[in-house]
């Protein structure tokens, strides 16, 4: 590849040829994954799974679970032949191609994915923000049988550990939408408490706090049940529609739009506190100008329903802030169309780096980054989870 075809000092590289060189990286990386992928699929088709797997772990030193993996992604890619093309081109990243590839395995009763228009996302969005793209494109086209969408989704949970040569653990867990959402809620419920109380100047990371609040409710009971075993509530944003005509509810789903059966939504309001998003405009304004300066808790559920979490990063609404687009400072007003979601590593970008929010043509907002940013100076509450 003319990639190789002589050395280069990146020391010596201009700030602009620094850029292009990434970006020549990055393709030159999307095509060893393309050749890979295709090998590792012609050698599974010639000797079976089985085989290539030993074969990989033999010549490349792969764990076997990892070898597995990459054997059922390279039969998946071959499957698509545009997307395997965009990754060998460049166009797209191996990340996007997986999350592509995954999303084809649709669950019994689900139409088929749109692959031209998966890819055309793709070239235009970062891995991150794709994977929401990915997630709305397959409940737009999931089926009416949504029982047996969810049951094959369940069939494939799982929770599995491994401990590690120096003796730590590392886990890894699959959950069908409901219960993945629930827990995220408990989770992020205990790591906003911890944060509450720590030391300001001595903050653990996001991912220790994490791991904290999986001890906590693991090993402590916290959120895990009551004294009578009966379930711990657990706060779950449910959307629903309202049917003037029928008088009753229809096309519940979570925030980030994954549709409910209605045994899932008869089941959380059974064992589950049910935060609900049925709105009555009439009843508490949404519009506050600039009478009051936080989101109120009935703004925050519309702005989850509509920005489906982070506007920058793509990051749960449960670790989003409520941003003012025009800051409150300059006389921005704490109005539905004033105001978007934002992670507090996001919302820092605005702050540091002065980066923008832009509403799109098709009227969702997204955040814009200056074309050189200056560094983000070292700050301890940047990862903090406190929604405001």
């Amino acid at each position: 590849m003319a990639l190789f075809a002589a050395p280069v000092v990146v020391g010596d590289l201009s700030d602009g040829q620094l850029e292009d060189h990434l970006v020549v990286l990055g393709r030159a990386k999307s095509r060893l994954a393309a050749m890979d992928a295709e090998a590792v699929a012609e050698l599974a088709r010639r000797r079976g799974e089985a085989e290539a797997v030993d074969l990989l772990r033999g010549k490349r030193k792969q764990s076997r679970g990892g070898a597995k993996r990459e054997i059922q992604q390279a039969g998946r890619l071959a499957e698509l032949p545009g997307t395997a093309q965009a990754l060998a081109e460049g166009t797209i990243t191996p990340h996007h191609a997986r999350l592509i590839a995954e999303a084809a395995q649709a669950a019994p009763g689900a139409s088929p994915i749109d692959e031209e228009a998966m890819l055309a996302a793709a070239a235009r969005e970062p891995a991150d923000l794709f994977g929401r793209t990915v997630r709305d494109h397959l409940n737009d086209r999931s089926g009416d049988d949504l029982t047996e969408r969810r049951r094959h989704q369940r069939a494939q949970r799982k929770l599995t550990w491994k401990q590690q040569p120096d003796g730590m653990f590392e886990m890894f867990g699959r959950f069908d939408p409901v219960t993945g959402s629930r827990i995220e809620t408990a989770l992020t419920a205990v790591a906003n408490k911890l944060w509450r109380a720590e030391d300001p100047k001595n903050r653990r990371t996001p991912q220790q706090r994490m791991a904290d609040a999986l001890e906590v409710l693991a090993t402590r009971g916290e959120g895990g049940g009551n004294a009578k075993g009966t379930p711990q509530g657990v706060d779950l944003l449910v959307i629903a529609d309202y049917d003037t005509v029928l008088s009753q509810l229809r096309d519940a789903r979570l925030v980030d739009g994954t549709r409910l059966a209605p045994e899932e939504l008869i089941r959380l309001a059974c064992d589950a506190n049910i935060i609900p998003a049925l709105f009555n405009r009439k009843s508490e304004p949404l519009w506050l100008g600039r009478g009051k300066r936080h989101a109120t808790a009935r703004q925050r559920a519309l702005l989850a329903e509509r920005d489906k979490g982070c506007i920058g990063c793509g990051a749960s609404a449960n670790w989003c802030q409520a941003h003012h687009i025009r800051h409150w400072a300059d006389g921005g007003t704490t109005d539905l169309d004033n105001l978007c979601l934002l992670c507090s590593r996001c919302h820092h970008q605005i702050h540091e780096r002065g980066a923008e929010v832009v509403k799109g043509s098709d009227g969702r907002f997204a955040l814009e980054q200056p074309a050189r940013p200056p560094p983000v100076p070292d700050n301890p509450e940047v990862n903090h989870p406190l929604r405001c």
